[in-house]
């Protein structure tokens, strides 16, 4: 979403008049909408904060104010209908996983060849991992560890621990895992 400069300027003169001041009030906004998302299971949550940032700035342009006392409930607000369509979006996405191979060249047809089919994929996951760098199976058995508020505590642990960013992290998994999917895919064909 394009947000103009003028919208920007709008949107920091309703936060404070002293400029460095709406300047951090700008970037403690974003950072309690990352941990909107975050705790909300989103898979970026910086970019939806983003966008949630750019929808308020926009309206902030196109004439809208900010009338309550803490401009973050307006934030809020506005990232609860981010949050849904995300959550829509999440509903009709199809889910993939490491341990199903796509195979949609090769139909199964009957339950033994799904059986070789299944055993094929594992032993090609098996093979595609074993070719990986010990510390890059290490960084995506621990970034999968868990589940819910206790993953995301060891993602950010994680990404303390190598010094990183977070969303550096994330970004640094789905290469890895990427690269494995690739693997296995190229190894089923082979395989087939």
């Amino acid at each position: 979403m394009d947000v103009s400069q003028g919208a920007f300027e709008r949107l920091l003169a309703q936060l404070d008049p002293d400029r460095e001041r709406a300047g951090e009030r700008y970037e403690l906004i974003r950072q309690k909408l990352t941990k909107f998302f975050q705790w909300r299971g989103c898979a970026a949550p910086e970019e939806y904060a983003d966008e949630t940032m750019d929808r308020v700035t926009k309206r902030i342009g196109e004439g809208t104010e900010i009338h309550s006392g803490d401009p973050y409930l307006f934030f809020h607000g506005v990232a609860i209908n981010v949050l849904r369509e995300y959550w829509k979006k999440e509903q009709r996405a199809p889910k993939a996983s490491l341990d199903e191979a796509n195979l949609a060249d090769k139909p199964t047809t009957s339950e033994p060849d799904n059986h070789e089919s299944k055993e094929r994929q594992l032993d090609c996951l098996d093979g595609c991992m074993q070719k990986l760098p010990p510390q890059h199976l290490t960084l995506v058995s621990q970034y999968h560890e868990g589940q819910g508020g206790a993953k995301i505590e060891r993602r950010n642990e994680l990404a303390r621990e190598l010094n990183i960013p977070l969303n550096a992290l994330r970004i640094r998994v789905f290469r890895i895992r990427g690269g494995l999917e690739s693997c296995i895919s190229e190894c089923v064909k082979r395989a087939s």
